[in-house]
């Protein structure tokens, strides 16, 4: 009596359906985890930020603009320079020094501070006052015209506002 399911030919078919469900638990498993790392990091960091003097929206459009920065608080930069919003090193306060061209921070509350020593100088223009920061699209155009970031404005958009609905809904 052959044994079922070591037929290489015939039948083989008959295995498909266990193979896509099996690749759809670790699909599922792959996105709990991802959304797992923003539940995590996020609130820490909005946490952070709003208590160095951010108000409510402004912390949640940062911590938007820190998971796009960061691909959801997973990429190396993240990881080995503690570096939250992929801040270039350019003699911050408290940054380490520079590593792999990025800031590097003993700690993420580091580089929260320097990012909000960052907003604090550039709010001050009379066309950047957070007044007019009421949106996503107006917190991005200000961070572009302070030329915090290089992409084009309207990819930019799309990952802050990905991030911002992943993590606040």
């Amino acid at each position: 009596m052959p044994l079922l399911g070591l037929h290489t030919r015939g039948r083989s078919l008959l295995n498909w359906p266990i193979l896509v469900t099996l690749s759809g638990i670790l699909f599922l498993i792959y996105i709990f985890r991802k959304k797992q790392i923003l539940v995590t990091d996020a609130p820490v960091i909005l946490n952070l930020l709003l208590s160095s003097g951010l108000n409510e929206t402004l912390s949640r459009f940062a911590v938007a603009q820190a998971a796009h920065e960061t691909g959801g608080f997973t990429s190396a930069i993240y990881k080995s320079n503690k570096n939250a919003f992929g801040m270039k090193f350019a003699g911050q306060v408290n940054a380490m020094g520079v590593k792999n061209g990025y800031a590097n921070y003993s700690a993420v509350q580091y580089s929260v501070a320097d990012f909000v020593a960052w907003y604090t100088r550039h709010r001050i223009s009379i066309f950047s006052l957070p007044l007019f920061i009421t949106n996503l699209q107006s917190y991005v155009r200000f961070l572009k015209n302070n030329q915090y970031f290089e992409a084009d404005e309207a990819a930019y958009l799309k990952g802050v506002t990905y991030f911002y609905n992943q993590i606040f809904g």
